[in-house]
C-alpha cells in the first residue's frame, strides 16, 4: 500500500502547486471477466477415474465465458482549469472466468467407454489489489460532469483458486476445490468514461490485459490474458 500513499501524496502536491482543484470518490464496480488469448477455451472436460483414486482435474480450467466480477476502489484525481486530468485509483477486485465442461474422461462405475457425457463449469477466481494511474480530460462540466480517462490497470494477484463441477449422466457429481499457485502482476490498459451529477456518478471502462499468464510455461507457446468490463457506482466526497 506504500505506493498507494505515495501516488496520492504526488497528486496532492500537484494541487498545492497549480491550486487547481482535487477530487476525492469511492467506487463500487461490478462487470464481466473472462480469459483471452488462444489457450483460453470457451468448453473444456474433465478427467475422472475410479479405478486408481486419482483426483478428478479439469484439462483446461481458463475459461473464455464471461463470469462475475467484483470490486471497490478509492480515487484522487487533479482536475486543471482546462479539463485535463491526473489521477489514480486503488483497490481490490475479484475477477472470475467460466468455461463449459461438458465431456468427462476416464473408468467410470461399470462403463466400459472412456468418454462419459457430462454437464458443469470450471471456475476460476482471482484477487487483486490493483492500482490504476491514469490521465483523461474533463470533456463537459456543469450540471454533469463527463470524463474520458486512459490509464492502465497494475494488478497484483494475491489468490486463486479453482472452483469446479460436473455431473455425469447417471447422477454422479465431481467438485474440485484447488488453490493455484500462480502469483503474478497483471497489466491491463483500460479505457474509462465517467459521469458525474453532483455527489453521485456512474462509470464504465474496460481493460484489456497484456500480460501473458502462461508466458513461464516450458516447451509451449501458450497465450493467456485477462478481459474485463465494469461498471460502477461512485460517491464524489
Amino acid at each position: 500500500m506504500k505506493k498507494v500513499y505515495l501516488l496520492l501524496l504526488a497528486l496532492g502536491s500537484a494541487t498545492l502547486s497549480f491550486g487547481q482543484k482535487m477530487e476525492y470518490s469511492v467506487h463500487l464496480n461490478s462487470g464481466l471477466s473472462r480469459f483471452g488469448g488462444e489457450s483460453a477455451g470457451s468448453t473444456t472436460s474433465m478427467v475422472i477415474n475410479d479405478t486408481w483414486g486419482s483426483s478428478p482435474m479439469v484439462i483446461n480450467p481458463y475459461g473464455s465465458r464471461y463470469n462475475l466480477a467484483l470490486g471497490a476502489s478509492l480515487q484522487a484525481q487533479y482536475v486543471a482549469s482546462n479539463g485535463f486530468l491526473l489521477g489514480t485509483q486503488a483497490g481490490y477486485e475479484q475477477l472470475r472466468t467460466r468455461a463449459k465442461i461438458d465431456r468427462a474422461h476416464g473408468y467410470w462405475s461399470h462403463s466400459s467407454s472412456m468418454n462419459h457425457p457430462a454437464d458443469g463449469e470450471a471456475v476460476i477466481i482471482a484477487d487483486y489489489i490493483n492500482l490504476q494511474p491514469y490521465i483523461g480530460w474533463r470533456v463537459k462540466q456543469s450540471p454533469v460532469d463527463l470524463d474520458l480517462t486512459l490509464g492502465t490497470d497494475i494488478a497484483f494477484n494475491q489468490q486463486m483458486k479453482e472452483r469446479s463441477e460436473a455431473t455425469l449422466e447417471d447422477g454422479t457429481e465431481f467438485k474440485i476445490r484447488r488453490d493455484r499457485s500462480e502469483s503474478i502482476t497483471d497489466f491491463r490498459p483500460r479505457l474509462g468514461v465517467t459521469g458525474y451529477h453532483g455527489h453521485f456518478g456512474l462509470s464504465l471502462s474496460y481493460a484489456h490485459g497484456i500480460k501473458n499468464y502462461k508466458a513461464n510455461m516450458d516447451g509451449a507457446n501458450m497465450k493467456l490474458y485477462t478481459r474485463t468490463f465494469r461498471l460502477g457506482l461512485l460517491y464524489r466526497l
